[in-house]
């Protein structure tokens, strides 16, 4: 009797944890989790994109979505390349630039320009970003060329990074 009742509840736990790890949906970029802070003693942030790699064909749109608990906005900025160590992320050297160039108010983190575009039209090069309310959704045209990986981060918040493999 007590096999099957923790057989049971171990297939419970896999159908609650099944939609965490579902797939993205596809071109879509979702903002998700929250912090968790315990007085005197940590604050843990768990803030993240939905996937790590995202593959969107040349030419696509692709919606960008906030449904994370923090109402804080969040950024999706290319960049050269991911950076590797701990120091490398939190001394984010694209993020101050990046969030100069969309004219934000450290403050109030309100934006002047919501789209920053370093080269042509649509996202195809480092230097390109795109604001994100919170709670909000906002949409942007990949138009690098089949075969690029492009690197990602928030540059509110450097740890969420991500890779789009345009195909």
């Amino acid at each position: 009797m007590i096999r099957r009742i923790t057989a049971l509840a171990a297939l419970g736990t896999l159908a609650l944890a099944a939609p965490a790890l579902a797939a993205p949906k596809a071109n879509t970029i979702t903002a998700i989790g929250g912090m968790n802070v315990k007085s005197n003693a940590y604050v843990q942030d768990d803030q993240r994109w939905d996937a790590d790699k995202y593959t969107v064909k040349s030419g696509a749109t692709v919606t960008l979505r906030d449904k994370s608990t923090e109402k804080q906005p969040h950024t999706l900025s290319l960049i050269k390349k991911l950076p590797k160590t701990p120091a490398q992320i939190m001394g984010c050297e694209a993020c101050g630039p990046l969030m100069e160039a969309h004219e934000a108010n450290p403050e109030t983190m309100e934006v002047g320009k919501e789209l920053v575009e370093a080269g042509a039209d649509g996202f195809d090069a480092a230097g390109d970003s795109i604001f994100l309310a919170p709670k909000g959704k906002v949409t942007f045209k990949v138009t690098a060329k089949k075969g690029t990986t492009l690197a990602f981060v928030c540059v509110i918040h450097p740890w969420m990074l991500g890779e789009i493999k345009v195909s």
